[in-house]
């Protein structure tokens, strides 16, 4: 992310255990303690902004009601690892602005932009929504076994050309697009 210092600022998420209070998790040594766990490095590390917020999964009944359109966060909320809910949005707001500027200049019936709600509210709840709740899964994953085995099949898709590259056409929502274009 952009900063006030060379090279940017990085954000990280981490997600907190159920036993850790907001309180422990915002302490700074706790913050230096995670860092060093998955970045180790001499010194400590410049920490600008920390935060503990809910993560929750939703997802609207309808992207359309009468003049109401809705788009990336007001229509789908999800927990930011993957960057899943904006990747997701800029999708939202591509196939919105055609629609919108075809119906707006008479080029198009307003049916247009109920096609719309229809296509991205299916992108949403079948890939934004699945790979999310996917990542916030990988994450929590507590026991060494299946952690392991996790890693393994990650290592396992990412040998593989094509098995990776299918992996990636769904994690960056290429897929979505095909999918939501063949709803009529």
């Amino acid at each position: 992310m952009r900063g006030e210092r060379p090279g940017g600022l990085w954000r990280i998420i981490v997600p907190i255990g159920p036993e850790e209070s907001d309180e422990a998790a915002l302490a700074p040594a706790r913050i230096e303690e995670r860092l060093q766990k998955f970045f180790p490095k001499a010194g400590r590390y410049p920490v600008e902004y920390v935060n503990v917020y809910g993560v929750s999964q939703r997802v609207a009944a309808t992207f359309r009601r009468g003049r109401l359109l809705l788009a990336g966060d007001s229509a789908h909320v999800n927990n930011p690892i993957g960057g899943m809910g904006m990747n997701g949005g800029i999708h939202d707001a591509i196939n919105l602005a055609d629609r919108l500027a075809r119906v707006l200049h008479g080029e198009a019936d307003e049916s247009l932009l109920d096609l719309y709600a229809r296509q991205r509210r299916h992108a949403a709840v079948e890939y934004v929504q699945a790979q999310t709740i996917a990542n916030k899964k990988l994450m929590e994953e507590r026991d060494p076994n299946a952690r392991a085995a996790n890693l393994d099949e990650l290592r396992r898709i990412a040998e593989n050309p094509e098995t990776a590259r299918r992996y990636m056409r769904r994690a960056a929502l290429l897929d979505s697009l095909n999918s939501a274009n063949a709803i009529r």
